[in-house]
């Protein structure tokens, strides 16, 4: 009863909120700055999300990555770095709206493309997703589908097989193929 409470509070709060934004196809290839959203379940996420973005960063992109861990505490391995920034439930209010101001200050970029690389509901990650001001959003939960500009429907859960379908599917709607 409580957990429906909290989400009616944070749909509104979202529907309030929620910005208008310049829409704008964008290839992964041509894209300068990208975000990404995920959750942090395990020490083996870290790794799989933190090697996707040294890659990114590889090929000259700014990009910010925000995990989330649904625990009390950031683990110890999620080491923040100046474009890296991981919350957990801590930083949460009571009806789960983030409220880190590095949090804030990302959904304030305009990201040419900003990927949420979570297949689950998330509402922290979700909210993040509907206050974006991101040129085009992609992602592969179903439950924030209304969000996505582009929404890849995978049921191979790996990151490195989710980006290559996003290089895919990009370049072909950006006509870069």
């Amino acid at each position: 009863m409580f957990a429906k409470i909290k989400r009616y509070f944070l749909r509104k709060y979202i529907r309030e909120n929620r910005v208008s934004r310049q829409r704008q196809v964008s290839s992964l290839k041509h894209a300068r700055a990208v975000g990404i959203l995920c959750e942090i379940t395990n020490e083996d996420s870290y790794k799989s999300i933190y090697a996707i973005f040294s890659k990114l960063q590889m090929q000259d992109k700014n990009v910010r990555l925000v995990g989330y861990v649904n625990d009390k505490e950031v683990p110890f391995y999620c080491l923040p770095q100046l474009t890296c920034d991981f919350f957990s439930n801590k930083h949460l209010n009571w009806y789960g709206k983030p409220m880190m101001p590095q949090l804030l200050d990302f959904t304030k970029l305009e990201f040419d493309i900003l990927i949420d690389f979570n297949y689950r509901d998330n509402a922290p990650i979700e909210s993040l997703i509907a206050l974006s001001k991101s040129k085009f959003i992609i992602g592969q939960n179903e439950g924030s589908a209304s969000y996505y500009d582009l929404f890849i429907n995978d049921s191979n859960k790996e990151y490195a097989h989710f980006l290559d379908a996003i290089f895919k599917y990009t370049s072909k709607l950006s006509g870069n193929e």
